[in-house]
């Protein structure tokens, strides 16, 4: 591995940023090579699903899980691979 210096635009720098927040990487260094191997739009799916999930995590954690939600049993989920 070799260390470089590059200017990057701010848009990839914040979602460096944002990558080390969400706990994707653990440090800028490691979200700039996961950027260019994965490739932008890939960063910014994960980004996105990232936190969408800890939306849902926050608020189930304020307000409870939805009492909507339909859970199979573990009789659905056997017949389900038969």
């Amino acid at each position: 591995m070799r260390t470089v210096t590059i200017k990057v635009k701010d848009e990839i720098y914040e979602l460096a940023e944002e990558m080390v927040k969400l706990g994707i990487v653990n440090s800028k260094n490691e979200a700039f090579n996961l950027v260019m191997e994965k490739g932008l739009r890939e960063v910014i799916r994960v980004i996105e699903e990232e936190r969408r999930a800890n939306e849902l995590a926050e608020r189930w954690l304020k307000e409870g899980l939805p009492r909507n939600i339909k859970v199979p049993t573990s009789e659905e989920l056997i017949r389900e691979r038969e």
